[in-house]
């Protein structure tokens, strides 16, 4: 990329404070014309705090955003979300913000909904969004309901939103898109097709802001990465002269150093988390390690529900760990849905340690030992509204209540002050809310719900989505300390390399139903693609 590239936008001595958290200390950095930045860091770092100022829908407590246009730099007012627009300054969340039953191009008009004679005219209005959405993506018809196109495509609309320059009311064309974790929840091949577009966008001459904690995406789509440890600025470098070990290095603060292989229990480096987690990001995985599992504790038989799953058999046995691999739509999720409690329409038998579970709610799930880290915290695992010590203990008020159900609040404190040193979960205090933690430290709380003496299977579902390197690391670690205490362990992860990494063994999905299984040699990333690629109805 060319040295001389002009200055965009810089902000200057950024800080932002939410109550006691101190989100971005003194933070300067700058932003070139038609480059893709990357923001790193765990979680907690800032960067998605920094994205939102520089947007303006965060006000920051001192410091200035300054964009550089060829009238001269330009201060943008704080927290102004029209000004920054104006100025040609977007966003595009995470969290899919759209209307899924309304339609794409009504979706992408929403703010300036074309009339004539009083009434809508939907001919400009579809014409208008096809302007915006076809720049992209070709194939999307604006006329159907964004609901209805695969999570991929609704982000491209969102994108395509970004992209509206509403000349009419005064604004400018962007020059500027921060992209905020774009590819969380998307499959490999929706990702591939995002990254595409954020370099077609850059080459057009837009500046792009890209938060991920993806290695692999920062390195093949970015140019120059700001690193943010603690809310403070700590490095920008360009991407072509960095390693992922230096990368990992100035987010956590040290350097690591890689385990000769990975053995639950004893491992050669077994106190170092994060360099567990880069063994599992390299896809490295030492099979036939493990301590032989033990007696069945998760007995699966016959579960089928209209249209997600066919006569889906499983077992999992005390201190195993079985992957769940295939494409998106695949029924994994569905899967877990069913064994849970929470598809009322499926049919089949679920049994923990020989007992069969009554499956109409998870109540009686939960009562006999299973826990579970749904896909989506926000929507599916986290109580909002309720204190982080209250999501702790919710499922087990009633076990620690005292006489006559009456709450027991001194033993559910001294519980959550146990889970939040076991699993290092950084929260002001038991009364904070879910909301004011990161999104890391928000899955540490879940899988702290979960992981107590009681439980002896846990269904997990995505858990290092959208979380950083250290986070991840964590998880792994506590997923491993699982299985050793003797837990029954089923896993949904669409990365394969964490797939094979946390695996005993994969049993692979596609179509609702289970198209094979792999362990030893066989646990590898082309023979989980042939299985997630089978078509499913030949053998139905």
């Amino acid at each position: 990329m060319p040295t001389d590239q002009p200055i965009l936008l810089t902000a200057e001595n950024i800080s932002k404070r939410f109550g006691v958290t101190q989100a971005l200390d003194n933070v300067s950095v700058t932003f070139l014309k038609g480059e893709v930045h990357a923001l790193m860091g765990e979680n907690g770092a800032g960067k998605s705090t920094l994205g939102k100022v520089i947007a303006g829908l965060h006000r920051q407590d001192s410091g200035t955003v300054t964009i550089h246009t060829p009238g001269g730099p330009r201060v943008l007012p704080p927290g102004s979300i029209d000004d920054a627009f104006a100025a040609g300054v977007r966003i595009v969340h995470q969290e899919l913000a759209q209307c899924p039953q309304l339609s794409v191009a009504e979706n992408l008009c929403l703010h300036d909904l074309p009339t004539r004679g009083g009434l809508l005219d939907r001919r400009t209005m579809n014409d208008r969004a096809a302007a915006l959405v076809h720049q992209l993506d070709p194939s999307i018809d604006v006329r159907e309901p964004l609901g209805s196109l695969a999570p991929g495509r609704r982000q491209i609309c969102q994108i395509a939103a970004s992209l509206d320059d509403r000349s009419a009311h005064g604004g400018s064309a962007p020059s500027l898109i921060v992209f905020d974790e774009p590819t969380s929840s998307l499959s490999v091949a929706e990702a591939d097709r995002l990254l595409q577009i954020a370099r077609d966008l850059a080459a057009r001459g837009l500046t792009i802001v890209y938060v991920s904690h993806r290695m692999a995406e920062i390195f093949a789509v970015c140019d120059r990465v700001t690193v943010l440890r603690d809310g403070k600025y700590v490095a920008t470098s360009d991407v072509k002269g960095l390693t992922e070990a230096d990368l990992v290095e100035q987010m956590i603060g040290r350097r690591l150093t890689t385990p000769a292989g990975r053995i639950r229990g004893s491992s050669a480096n077994a106190d170092d988390p994060a360099a567990a987690a880069l063994k599992a990001e390299g896809g490295e995985h030492h099979h036939g390690a493990f301590a032989s599992p033990g007696a069945v504790v998760l007995d699966v038989k016959g579960i089928s529900s209209p249209g997600k799953l066919r006569d889906v058999s499983l077992a999992v046995r005390a201190g195993e760990v079985v992957g769940l691999g295939g494409l998106v739509g695949a029924g994994r999720s569905e899967l877990l849905d069913a064994i849970f409690g929470l598809d009322a329409n499926s049919s089949g038998s679920v049994s923990i340690d020989g007992a069969a579970t009554n499956r109409s709610g998870p109540r009686d799930s939960i009562a006999r030992g299973m826990g579970y880290v749904p896909e989506d915290r926000r929507l599916q695992g986290l109580f909002f509204q309720l204190s982080v010590g209250e999501n702790i203990v919710m499922p087990f008020m009633q076990r620690l209540a005292a006489l006559l159900g009456i709450r027991n609040v001194s033993a559910e404190r001294s519980l959550v002050a146990d889970k939040f040193t076991e699993f290092r979960v950084k929260a002001a205090g038991q009364s904070s809310l879910p909301g004011e933690l990161s999104g890391g430290n928000q899955q540490k709380l879940l899988i702290a719900r979960w992981m107590g003496k009681d439980t002896k299977v846990l269904l997990l579902d995505e858990p290092t989505r959208g979380i950083d390197v250290g986070t991840k690391a964590e998880v792994y670690k506590l997923i491993h300390a699982a299985a050793d205490r003797g837990m029954a362990v089923l896993l949904v992860s669409s990365e394969m390399p964490e797939l094979l990494a946390l695996s005993d063994r994969i049993l692979v999905m596609a179509g609702g139903r289970i198209t094979g299984e792999l362990a030893g040699d066989q646990m590898n990333q082309a023979n989980i693609l042939k299985l997630a690629t089978v078509d499913s109805r030949a053998s139905a």
